[in-house]
């Protein structure tokens, strides 16, 4: 009786920690940037400063084993003049390995995901060479990046479908950007109790599109990012103008293809809730119908 006792605690304790990872995850999720904080693609054009470089990742050059339709192709259809760079995980390992990033292996390769190494592998990219990151499921809408990236900007930065969060597919920096620099100096390696294990989904994110959201949110907030910093924070809407996100999820476990399904079909996810409880509902008012008429014979 005792070890059952124990063993509920135990479990009841890991729930409570987790919960409580998740809910504050989602909370940084819910809380995002304000509507008003650095909207705006009016900074005065002088010389570009953003190199020409389109890059996108993948595990190896061999991109047929990507799961869906990728964008490497309609990228150099569409720029043709620019310089592709097609990165490898090896060749990420290698660039991190120099000497301005050494201080980031031990957190890159600390990382469960592929996902996570990704996410910090693209800002390293963008530092060290400045352009155009891109992923895989990323379209070009147009020719029209020309003129965001004369901008006088160090760093642009789209938001969600939601206008809430941040997003990491599509980034523009230029070479050495301080505030790229900033950011990768706040990475750290998160330790065993500060990591979400039952919904990896969220956990990835924590890498990505949240940590870069309570980062720049933080900045702003404390001023470390002054209005003339150069940061774009492009609207949904601005960054559909530039670009189509196919949104390919090569990275997702169950969870997250389970969350993006509700999200894409919710109207047949409720039906079903709905209808699970009812029949939860009955059941049990069933067996306790059943319960009183057996008392009564």
């Amino acid at each position: 009786m005792k070890i059952r006792i124990y063993f509920f605690f135990v479990i009841t304790l890991i729930f409570l920690w987790q919960l409580i990872l998740i809910l504050l995850t989602v909370n940084d999720l819910l809380y995002g940037i304000d509507l008003r904080s650095f909207d705006k693609e009016d900074l005065n054009e002088t010389n570009r400063k953003i190199p020409e470089i389109i890059h996108q990742m993948w595990k190896t050059t061999d991109l047929s084993t990507y799961p869906i339709n990728n964008s490497h192709n309609k990228w150099k259809l569409f720029y043709p003049n620019y310089k592709f760079i097609l990165w490898t995980d090896k060749q990420i390992e290698e660039l991190i390995l120099k000497n301005d990033y050494k201080y980031l292996y031990s957190i890159y390769k600390s990382y469960f995901y592929s996902i996570q190494r990704a996410d910090l592998a693209r800002l390293i990219i963008l530092h060290s060479y400045g352009g155009i990151y891109a992923d895989l499921d990323v379209y070009p809408q147009d020719t029209n990046l020309d003129k965001l990236i004369l901008k006088n900007a160090s760093f642009i930065i789209g938001r969600s479908s939601t206008d809430i969060c941040l997003v990491n597919h599509f980034l523009i920096s230029e070479k050495h950007s301080n505030i790229l620099n900033s950011i990768l100096r706040k990475i750290f390696q998160k330790s065993f109790f500060n990591q979400i294990y039952i919904l990896p989904y969220l956990e990835v994110f924590s890498t990505g599109s949240i940590f870069l959201t309570n980062i720049i949110r933080n900045s702003i907030y404390f001023k470390s990012l002054k209005e003339n910093s150069k940061l774009i924070i492009l609207s949904h809407d601005q960054l559909s103008n530039y670009i189509f996100h196919d949104a390919g999820r090569s990275w997702h476990l169950f969870d997250g293809y389970l969350i993006n399904q509700i999200d894409a079909h919710p109207k047949i996810f409720f039906s079903f809730l709905t209808i699970f409880i009812l029949f939860i509902f009955c059941s049990i008012r069933f067996q306790k119908f059943c319960k009183i008429k057996y008392r009564f014979k």
